[in-house]
């Protein structure tokens, strides 16, 4: 049996969409789990009526805790061997559950985690947060050998192993933002094995209108904190895994904390001067030749960090939110033309990167771990049932 653990939270637009993708699955055996977490709109009654009429769906309501408390309520009171999680704003397309479930049946995996699509008004397309990695299936891989997997970080596109979550008291943190990187890569690395699936399995809502998202308040400082508290926690728990942790602690330079970088602009000097203390914190432990591999736009606005210069700082994220940074020659050398090249600070870390075509070239002659055959052949049978079974 899967359990599906949903916290819902003042959806009442897209509740009802989400739960029927979730009975219309292919895989029938379900125990859903909805968490109303101190919904003050209709999502509560919503889920109540879904609940009345389809007996694998029921409703669990507590006080507002945030979502990190609502699934690890739904957990408490999951009865599956497998565990899903999903948002209640998005979709599960109708053989997601089958696929997924029919991974680990084969493999012993402790989970498998499935490509995901972008949901809008105008349908679906690929998310950019999870193309790269979902570029074809490997079965029975690992973190330790697939680095980019350290970039699956979103809870809700895996199917779990019960047993696996509660052998490593793996928990979500509440009453904090961003719930999902503190657990998903300590998963990635404490697991034996992991099933990745090329199919798409998740349709993630962009939402259009309403309340923004928590990506959309970055200019908000508990969002900057929270998620400081949170790539910081995952970086201490690398610290065993030294490799790993280089490539984590680089990947946040370029994503987690570069996002807060461009809102500079438009926050206080009490957020600023907390960015500065964190974000050095941060980087007291990150290797000079990892922030030398950055984007010539990144490697400035962190050096600037380090040293504190705010006034050129902002100067610099303004001209780099502008886009098209032109290239402009000093002697025989190409540099980005962003402020402050001539005033002192070091050339070197205005020099460009590699062109694209060297990039594409380096990646193509990349060898990277093959999927055996006959697991191959055993997913190709998965995908065409699941895809058969939708129609």
């Amino acid at each position: 049996m899967i359990s599906v653990v949903v916290p819902v939270y003042n959806v009442a637009p897209y509740l009802v969409e989400c739960l029927e993708s979730i009975a219309a699955q292919t895989y029938e055996d379900l125990d859903v789990v909805l968490v109303d977490d101190g919904s003050t709109d209709d999502s509560g009654r919503l889920a109540a009526a879904f609940a009345a009429r389809d007996a694998r769906f029921r409703l669990v309501t507590q006080e507002n805790a945030g979502l990190g408390a609502a699934r690890n309520t739904g957990v408490r009171h999951a009865g599956g061997e497998l565990l899903q999680f999903v948002d209640s704003d998005d979709v599960l397309p109708r053989y997601a559950l089958e696929v997924l479930a029919a991974a680990l049946e084969r493999t012993g995996s402790d989970f498998a985690t499935g490509n995901t699509l972008r949901l809008d008004s105008q349908g679906t397309h690929p998310s950019r947060m999870h193309r790269r990695i979902f570029t074809h299936t490997r079965l029975r891989t690992h973190v330790s050998r697939d680095r980019e997997l350290l970039g699956d970080r979103t809870a809700w596109n895996k199917l779990f192993r019960r047993d696996f979550l509660d052998r490593h008291g793996l928990a979500f943190p509440e009453g904090v933002l961003y719930e999902d990187t503190p657990v998903m890569v300590p998963a990635h690395v404490l697991a034996r094995s992991v099933d990745v699936v090329d199919v798409p399995v998740y349709h993630w809502r962009r939402r259009e209108a309403g309340d923004r998202s928590i990506t959309q308040r970055r200019e908000e400082l508990r969002n900057f904190v929270d998620r400081a508290d949170g790539v910081d926690r995952v970086s201490r728990f690398l610290a065993d895994f030294p490799e790993l942790r280089r490539v984590y602690d680089a990947s946040v330079l370029r994503s987690d904390l570069a996002h807060y970088l461009r809102v500079l602009p438009e926050v206080d000097t009490t957020y600023i001067q907390i960015f500065l203390d964190r974000c050095n914190e941060f980087l007291d432990r990150v290797p000079a030749r990892d922030l030398a591999a950055l984007p010539a736009a990144t490697r400035v606005q962190w050096h600037l960090v380090r040293q504190r210069r705010v006034p050129e700082l902002l100067e610099v994220v303004r001209a780099s939110r502008a886009g098209g940074v032109p290239i402009v020659r000093r002697g025989l050398r190409r540099y980005r033309a962003l402020p402050c090249l001539d005033d002192g600070l070091p050339r070197r870390l205005y020099r460009p990167g590699p062109s694209r075509l060297r990039r594409l070239i380096s990646r193509l002659t990349t060898v990277s771990p093959r999927v055996r055959p006959a697991e191959a052949r055993i997913f190709v049978d998965i995908v065409a049932a699941a895809r058969d079974s939708s129609r």
